[in-house]
């Protein structure tokens, strides 16, 4: 009988588990090892760049933008503490984070939620920037409770303040966060996403002079938020000083007596020795303090449905019939054609052109008439008679030398080079071939022709300096004092003795007992001037102009009024001019 030689274990086998207890615990911690290696060798360098976000902060400085002044060294726009609260966990939170927001906000918490969710992260200190534009009580609550929400923080920067509100506002302009297209634009000349640009007016044009260049602070905080050290930090550079050649007593004097009247028109006074602007008003005008701020849907509704379109930038940008003041360049080109001034052409009333009939303002017309008198009376009929035998090109060749259908180049952005029609302009743009009518409504300033009460500032300019006239400009020194360089750019080389007829005329239109610029009249003051009722389709009544300079014998001042839809030249728009030429002399005599 054979053995059985199987061997049975009684109890349990511990051998085999413990082997498999050790392998694992092998596998585990070889795990971890390789996984803190990967952190500290392959990752090591991004979580310590965490670590010193965390514990390192970048305050970036703004640059305070460069003040503005005016001719007399009057502020008119400067900078003031703005505030903003920043988020300083990117878009990480919770639901504890939301409801400590929301309560030290006073807001929803779904509206916290998309506040981190979709306002904009700084690209320098990758902070969330929730709220901007705080209001300086908020800023200092929030900012005495810092220590509670260590994800929290309030900046302070450089904010834009008007000193006078709403005066200038047309010639100002005002500043806006950078739009993503500006930015496209503007980033290779240094802009950054968050920096804030000029849109109208002088901060527009002037933008990249009064920014400046921004610094930055490094800073050590602890596991508060709470300030340890300061480790580096780079100083902002102020932008640029501007000082201008407004007069702001000028302009609020006459900024003033024009939203008296509740008159919607534009007023220009410019030195015409070297094209200084004293004076340069567009009313009404608009808040520019609001502008610089955020503002209610229903303060945005306010002035785009104000029925005098304040935005409406019209000395600049706003282009009309010029009407009668249009009549200095039309009797220069009757001149340059060898018409006789002292030839009259009888007026009864009416120029008749086949069925057609053109009247003087005057009924029963102004008997006979020369070219002194057409300008004193306004006599229409003198310019429809000699204009229809010569045709329009002469006139358009000297609206063409005094600067009419071209850009002044003022130092403001978005000038309208207005109208100047001829033959090919109606064709190319109206499919129609140009009619002697369109002459005879050209040689008044009448018809296509439209024009900037800027542009007519410059006609009377070259009139003033008889053949010449500078860059109209509102810069008068920058930063460092230095001075802006004149620039000549028109030259309109008539014969000194066609100004010198016109000229006479001009001083007797406000002389005269008949003359149409009556009000103008002050004692002591030669004042040479043509006022204007243009016809238009926007009104009933026309609108109302006046043109001129003085002293008539040395001119120093050309002004220009524009009425938008105010009637007479003479009964409405010289009296505005007459109330800038008593400010004037009273402060300069």
């Amino acid at each position: 009988m054979k053995e059985n030689k199987s061997n049975i274990k009684l109890g349990k086998d511990t051998g085999s588990r413990i082997k498999i207890y050790i392998v694992c615990i092998m596998v585990v911690y070889s795990l971890l090892l390789l996984r803190l290696f990967y952190l500290q060798v392959f990752r090591g360098e991004y979580f310590k760049n965490l670590s010193e976000r965390n514990r390192i902060k970048m305050k970036k400085l703004d640059a305070p933008r460069g003040k503005i002044f005016d001719r007399n060294g009057e502020l008119l726009a400067t900078n003031v503490a703005g505030y903003r609260l920043v988020y300083l966990n990117e878009r990480r939170y919770d639901e504890k984070i939301l409801l400590e927001i929301a309560k030290l906000v006073n807001l929803e918490e779904k509206t916290v939620e998309r506040l981190i969710k979709n306002s904009e992260i700084s690209s320098y200190t990758r902070q969330n920037i929730l709220l901007d534009d705080l209001k300086e009580e908020e800023a200092h609550r929030i900012m005495e409770r810092l220590s509670d929400y260590p994800y929290l923080d309030v900046q302070v920067y450089s904010k834009r303040k008007y000193n006078h509100g709403s005066l200038a506002s047309h010639v100002l302009g005002y500043v806006k966060k950078i739009t993503a297209e500006e930015y496209k634009k503007l980033k290779d000349s240094g802009y950054t996403k968050r920096d804030v640009v000029g849109k109208k007016g002088i901060e527009k044009q002037y933008d990249q002079m009064l920014q400046g260049e921004d610094g930055y602070d490094y800073i050590e905080v602890n596991a508060l938020n709470r300030l340890v050290k300061k480790i580096q930090n780079k100083e902002a550079v102020p932008g640029k000083d501007l000082h201008l050649t407004l007069d702001l007593r000028l302009q609020e004097h006459l900024t003033s007596y024009l939203e008296g009247k509740n008159m919607k028109a534009a007023f220009i006074a410019m030195n015409p020795k070297n094209g200084e602007i004293l004076t340069m008003v567009s009313t009404p005008e608009y808040p520019l303090n609001m502008f610089s701020s955020k503002f209610s849907q229903k303060e945005w509704n306010s002035i785009l449905r104000n029925k005098n379109k304040p935005l409406q930038n019209r000395f600049l940008m706003g282009t009309y019939p010029p009407g009668s003041i249009f009549k200095v360049i039309s009797a220069m080109s009757f001149l340059e054609e060898g018409i006789n001034p002292h030839k009259e052409y009888y007026d009864p009333g009416y120029y008749q052109l086949g069925k057609w009939r053109w009247h003087p303002w005057k009924r029963g017309g102004h008997g006979y008439v020369d070219m002194e008198k057409s300008l004193v009376e306004s006599a229409n009929t003198y310019y429809y008679e000699i204009a229809d035998k010569l045709g329009y090109q002469p006139i358009v060749d000297t609206s063409l030398k005094m600067g009419l259908g071209e850009v002044t180049g003022i130092d403001l952005p978005d000038e309208k080079p207005g109208v100047l029609p001829d033959g090919k302009w109606k064709k190319k743009n109206l499919k129609e071939i140009w009619y002697r009518g369109d002459t005879i409504n050209l040689s008044i300033g009448q018809g296509y022709l439209l024009v900037t009460p800027l542009q007519m500032a410059v006609v009377y300019a070259i009139m003033a300096n008889k053949g010449y006239a500078y860059t109209p400009h509102l810069l008068k020194t920058l930063g460092d004092k230095s001075e802006y360089e004149k620039k000549l750019k028109y030259r309109a080389d008539f014969p000194k003795n066609y100004f010198n007829i016109i000229d006479k005329a001009l001083e007797k239109t406000v002389t005269d007992k008949n003359g149409t610029a009556k009000a103008l009249r002050t004692e002591g003051l030669r004042i040479a001037a043509k006022t204007g009722s243009a016809q238009n389709n926007q009104y009933k009544v026309t609108h109302a102009w006046t043109a001129g300079f003085f002293p008539a014998e040395n001119p120093e001042i050309v002004f220009v009024c524009f009425v938008e839809g105010g009637g007479g030249g003479g009964a409405v728009a010289a009296p505005v001019a007459k109330e800038f030429v008593d400010k004037y002399m009273e402060l300069y005599n």
